[in-house]
C-alpha cells in the first residue's frame, strides 16, 4: 500500500450460477468479467476467469485480488464440512441439540428442527467447571481429556469444537484442553477464541459452525492462494459477512465469518453507488435467480449479531440483511386453498425456468416477466441465450387453467406476488424497526432487481430507484472496493458502574493491542485505520442487549463514564422500544472493538459525478414492442443501456437492456442518466424529497 499509485484490484463473487469479476485499474477504470461457475471446484472457475484476464492482468505491477466464496455456506446448508466433534463442560453433552426454547413455528405442534451439522454420537464430555465469575470451580481432568482426544483420533474426526462453561470470564480450562488437543494433531476452534461472550448455547453454536467449515475453507484459500501468486497477485484478501475484507489465513481459520460474504459484497457496492450519486439513506434490492436479499442502510452499514443460517445461530457481526426466497427462478404455484404463491422453490439453473429451453416445466418469475414483454428475447444475457417462448406459455397455461385465468392475467399475478413478497421483507427492515421507506432510495442490483424495482418502489411510496452501472456484478464491485475490516468482542457482565467499567477499560486495550498487531500483519498503515468501540448494555435481567456508541471508553474516568452510559442506554431504549426506565439497574454485557484499514483501490469511475444540469438527447429506440403493466399491453420502446448519454431522460413506459440486466420504467415514472451512466428513476406520484 506504500506503492506511489493504487494497485490493481480484482474482485470476485462466486455465484451458484456464475462468477462474476471487477477489475478495477489504478487510474479508477473498471472492466467486468463473468463465466460459468465450477460447483465441483468453485476455484476452478476464478482462475479460468483471470486467466481470461491475463492480459488486462500482466500490465499491473502491483495486483490484488478480494474473494467472496460459497464455499462455508455450501458446506452447511448441504452438510458437506469437516468430521467434527464437540467437547464440553460435563453435564452439557446434548447442548448443541437442546439450542433455545423458542418456539420458530408458533402454531406448528410438530415444526422441523435443523439438522444437526454435529452427530449426538460425536459429542463429548470432560469434568471441569468455570463459575461465571471466572472462579474454578472444579479442576480440569487432563486424563479424561486425554481420553476423549484418544476416542476422537480413533474415530477419524479431524476438528473439534471446544466450548467450556464460562470460558469467556476464564478461558484457563479451554486454552489449556486446545493446547492438549492441537499438541495431538486436532484442529481446535475453541469458544474463548471465536466468541468470548455469555450464552454457551449462541457461543457453542458459533464454535461448532466455525470448527465445521474451518478445515474446508483453509484447504480451499491455501490451494488457490498458490495458484494466484504464481499469477503475480501480491495479496490476496476473502470479503466477511460483516462488510470488509480479511487476509486468506485469517479466513481460513475463521471460516463461519464468511457464511454471507457475497451478499455483503453487493450491499457494500450498493452504498458506495448511493453516495456517489448523493443520496445517503439506502434500501438496498439484490434480486437474483432464487431469493432476494434485502438491507436498510441509514448513512452507513449496519451489521448485528443476531443471525442465524439454516436454523443455526450464528453470533458474529453481520450485515444486517433480510432474505425471502423471490428470485427470477421461484416457481409459482396454487395451494391447497386456492391462492397463488411464489417460492420459495426454485427452478434453479439447471433445468431453470421454462423459458431457458433446458427441460423446466414450472412457471417462474422469469416466464412471467417473459411472456409479459419485459425480457426482450433478442437481448437476453446480451442476445447469447436465445429463449424458448412456447415451453414458456405450455407452463403459463397450466397455472393459469388452476387459477381459471387468461396467460397475462396468470403471469402478472405472479408478478404482482413475488412483488409483494419483496414488499414485506423491505417493511421488515425498515417499517417494523421504525423506519419510513418514502425518506430512502432502493438501490436494485442483480439480475432481476431491475426488472422489478420501480413497479416494488411505488408500493412501498419510495420516491427514487437507483440502478448502479453494471448492476449484474455489483457484489463483486464491493468486494473489490470493501475496506479491511477485524472485529472483536470481550465479555464483560456486570452491573454498569465504575467497577465495571474498569474491566471494560482493560478488555479493550488488550482488543486494541490486538487489532494493532493484525492490521500491521495485514499492511495498513496507521494512517489509514479508523477504530469504532462499543459496548452492549441492558436492563438487569433482560435476555438481550443494546450496543452503544463508546469512543471514550480507554480516555474518561469509570464514574463519569457510567453516567454517561446509562442516559446513552436508556435513550437507546427508547428509540428501539418506545419505552424507558431509569429507575431500572442497567447492566454492562461485552465489548466491542470493529477495526478498519482503508482499502487500496483507486476510486473507481463506476460512481462517481452528479446529474448533468442540462442533458443530452435522448437517442432513438432500438425497438418497440408491447409490454403488459397494470393497464394492459402498452407499445413500449426499447433502449440499449450504453446508447443513453449521460444526462439524458426518459418518460415511462420503457425498457433499458443491457448485457446481465433488464430494467423496466413503468408508465407515469422517468428515467435520467448519471454523468457515470447509473440510472436514477422517479417513481410515479413521488415526493421529490432527497435525503
Amino acid at each position: 500500500m506504500s506503492d506511489s499509485l493504487p494497485p490493481l484490484v480484482v474482485g470476485v463473487d462466486t455465484g451458484g450460477t456464475f462468477t462474476d469479476f471487477m477489475v478495477i485499474a489504478p487510474g479508477g477504470a473498471v472492466y467486468t468479467h463473468k463465466r460459468l461457475s465450477t460447483p465441483h471446484d468453485p476455484g476452478q472457475a476464478v482462475l479460468d476467469g483471470l486467466a481470461e484476464l491475463a492480459r488486462l492482468l500482466s500490465a499491473a505491477p502491483s495486483k490484488r485480488l478480494v474473494h467472496g466464496s460459497t464455499v462455508a455456506t455450501n458446506a452447511i446448508l448441504e452438510r458437506k464440512g469437516a468430521a467434527t466433534a464437540f467437547v464440553t463442560t460435563q453435564g452439557f453433552r446434548d447442548l448443541l441439540h437442546i439450542g433455545r426454547q423458542s418456539r420458530r413455528a408458533l402454531y406448528d405442534l410438530t415444526p422441523p428442527l435443523p439438522r444437526p451439522i454435529i452427530p449426538a454420537e460425536h459429542c463429548f464430555e470432560v469434568p471441569e467447571r468455570i463459575g461465571p465469575g471466572g472462579e474454578v470451580i472444579r479442576p480440569l481432568d487432563t486424563a479424561s481429556l486425554e481420553r476423549v482426544a484418544q476416542e476422537l483420533k480413533a474415530r477419524g474426526l479431524e476438528s473439534v469444537a471446544l466450548v467450556f462453561l464460562h470460558s469467556y470470564a476464564n478461558p484457563q480450562h479451554e486454552a489449556a484442553a486446545a493446547r492438549l488437543l492441537r499438541g495431538l494433531g486436532l484442529r481446535v476452534s475453541a469458544s474463548h477464541e471465536i466468541l468470548p461472550e455469555h450464552r454457551e448455547y449462541e457461543r457453542a453454536s458459533t464454535t461448532a459452525l466455525n470448527a465445521y467449515v474451518s478445515p474446508l475453507m483453509e484447504r480451499y484459500l491455501k490451494g488457490l492462494a498458490v495458484r494466484i501468486q504464481e499469477m503475480g497477485f501480491q495479496r490476496f484478501r476473502v470479503m466477511q459477512s460483516s462488510g470488509g475484507v480479511t487476509d486468506a489465513d485469517a479466513a481460513g481459520r475463521l471460516g463461519v465469518h464468511t457464511v454471507l460474504s457475497g451478499p455483503a459484497g453487493g450491499v457494500v457496492g450498493a452504498l458506495r453507488a448511493g453516495r456517489a450519486a448523493g443520496f445517503t439513506h439506502l434500501i438496498t434490492l439484490d434480486m437474483g435467480g432464487t431469493s432476494t436479499d434485502v438491507s436498510l442502510l441509514p448513512g452507513r452499514l449496519l451489521t448485528t449479531t443476531e443471525s442465524e443460517i439454516d436454523g443455526m445461530p450464528v453470533r458474529i457481526p453481520v450485515l444486517d440483511i433480510h432474505t425471502v426466497g423471490a428470485g427470477g427462478g421461484s416457481i409459482a404455484h396454487v395451494d391447497a386453498g386456492g391462492a397463488l404463491r411464489v417460492g420459495p422453490q426454485s427452478a434453479g439453473a439447471d433445468p431453470g425456468p421454462a423459458c431457458y429451453g433446458r427441460g423446466g416445466v414450472h412457471f417462474t418469475v422469469t416466464d412471467a416477466n417473459f411472456l409479459l414483454g419485459r425480457i426482450p428475447p433478442g437481448w437476453f444475457l446480451g442476445g447469447k441465450m436465445r429463449l424458448d417462448r412456447e415451453a414458456a406459455e405450455r407452463a403459463g397455461r397450466a397455472l393459469a387453467q388452476q387459477l381459471g385465468a387468461t396467460l397475462e392475467e396468470a403471469a402478472y399475478g405472479v408478478l404482482r406476488v413475488v412483488n409483494s413478497n419483496m414488499e414485506r421483507a423491505v417493511k421488515v427492515i425498515s417499517v417494523e424497526r421504525g423506519h419510513d421507506p418514502r425518506e430512502f432510495t432502493l438501490v436494485s442490483f442483480g439480475g432481476a432487481g431491475s426488472l422489478h424495482a420501480a413497479e416494488l418502489a411505488m408500493e412501498l411510496e419510495i420516491p427514487r430507484v437507483l440502478v448502479p452501472q453494471h448492476p449484474g456484478v455489483l457484489s463483486a464491485f464491493g468486494m473489490a472496493v470493501a475496506d479491511v475490516v477485524r472485529t472483536y468482542v470481550h465479555g464483560v457482565l456486570g452491573p454498569l458502574n465504575g467497577s465495571t467499567l474498569q474491566r471494560a477499560q482493560g478488555a479493550a486495550a488488550g482488543l486494541f493491542e490486538r487489532a494493532a498487531a493484525e492490521l500491521d500483519a495485514e499492511g495498513v498503515p496507521a494512517a489509514a485505520r479508523t477504530y469504532e468501540i462499543t459496548v452492549d448494555a441492558r436492563y438487569a435481567h433482560q435476555s438481550f442487549e443494546l450496543p452503544l456508541p463508546c469512543p471514550g471508553l480507554l480516555d474518561q474516568p469509570p464514574e463519569a463514564l457510567a453516567a454517561q452510559l446509562h442516559e446513552a442506554f436508556h435513550q437507546a431504549h427508547r428509540a428501539a422500544y418506545g419505552h424507558a426506565h431509569p429507575e431500572e439497574p442497567v447492566e454492562l454485557v461485552a465489548v466491542r472493538l470493529r477495526a478498519e484499514g482503508k482499502s487500496p483501490a483507486a476510486n473507481p469511475r463506476l460512481t462517481g459525478g452528479k446529474v448533468k444540469s442540462r442533458g443530452g438527447a435522448a437517442p432513438s429506440p432500438e425497438e418497440r414492442r408491447p409490454v403488459f403493466f397494470a393497464s394492459g399491453w402498452v407499445t413500449t420502446p426499447v433502449y440499449p443501456r450504453e446508447s443513453l448519454p449521460p444526462g439524458c431522460t426518459l418518460p415511462g413506459p420503457a425498457i433499458v437492456v443491457e448485457e446481465h440486466a433488464t430494467t423496466v420504467l413503468p408508465p407515469g415514472c422517468s428515467l435520467t442518466v448519471l454523468e457515470t451512466g447509473a440510472l436514477l428513476i422517479t417513481t410515479a406520484n413521488a415526493s421529490t424529497r432527497r435525503d
